[in-house]
């Protein structure tokens, strides 16, 4: 019997090994995914000198994109469009040690930019997005926030893109404002009918047209957004050690 029960524990010590390996190498390589994908997006940019400042510098990425990329308000940029994604990579977990293990291999958080949409209890347009946090305060609920987050949010922004049909598009969003008022699904894996977390919001939008952007069907991490192959960056925001913005953006017609 100790035989068995020695042998038992040593099968689920070398899966619980396998498994940790996988997730550590899993995650090693959308992190270097990521990372090139960034980088190659930056590396097409072209300096606006007449649309930066001492503390905003413009990049556009020439492209022959339909829809623009970003909305201008006076000097600020908004990143997004309808049906966009906007993802960090980066977490909200301000605790030493906890903030880089989750936003290695997790990621920080996405929305769904919403377009023009109107009934008895909301009124949104592309200036709103739908998303789900697990850090409010209160009833942690999806629900319709203003982009303002994401144009002062400290840590860099990727916008991103999934080619598609404007009733493709108008699907997407719909199936996004559905899904608020979805409980936080702190487990990330039980009860995924009824809960959603802020990236599984974003993929199951996207499932409403059979676009997957989880293709390990594991839990959808905000890396997994980003290296799907189905979405490509259109936005790309950070500030430095001084404060200066520097926003690229792929232009449009």
């Amino acid at each position: 019997m100790k035989k068995i029960i020695k042998m038992i524990l040593i099968g689920i010590e070398t899966a619980v090994l396998f498994v940790a390996v996988g997730g550590l190498t899993t995650a090693i390589t959308k992190t270097l995914y990521s990372d090139i994908l960034i980088e190659n997006f930056k590396s097409k940019a072209v300096y606006n000198e007449e649309a930066s400042s001492s503390m905003l510098k413009v990049y556009v990425v020439p492209s022959a994109e339909e829809r623009p990329t970003v909305e201008r308000i006076g000097k600020d940029y908004y990143p997004g469009n309808e049906g966009d994604i906007l993802i960090t990579l980066k977490s909200e977990l301000e605790i030493p040690f906890v903030h880089e293990i989750v936003s290695f291999f997790a990621g920080g958080h996405a929305a769904l930019v919403l377009g023009d949409y109107e009934d008895e209890i909301d009124k949104v347009d592309s200036m709103y997005t739908v998303e789900s946090s697990g850090l409010n305060d209160d009833l942690n609920l999806a629900d319709t926030y203003s982009k303002t987050y994401w144009k002062e949010y400290k840590y860099p922004v990727i916008g991103l893109r999934v080619r598609m049909t404007e009733e493709e598009r108008t699907k997407v969003v719909a199936r996004g404002l559905a899904l608020a008022g979805d409980p936080y699904n702190y487990s990330f894996l039980f009860d995924t009918e009824n809960k959603s977390y802020c990236s599984d919001l974003v993929s199951k939008a996207f499932d409403s047209i059979g676009v997957n952007l989880n293709k390990d069907s594991f839990t959808t991490s905000i890396y997994d957004l980003l290296v799907s192959g189905e979405t490509y960056i259109t936005y790309y925001r950070y500030f430095d050690n001084n404060g200066v913005e520097y926003v690229y953006y792929l232009d449009s017609k």
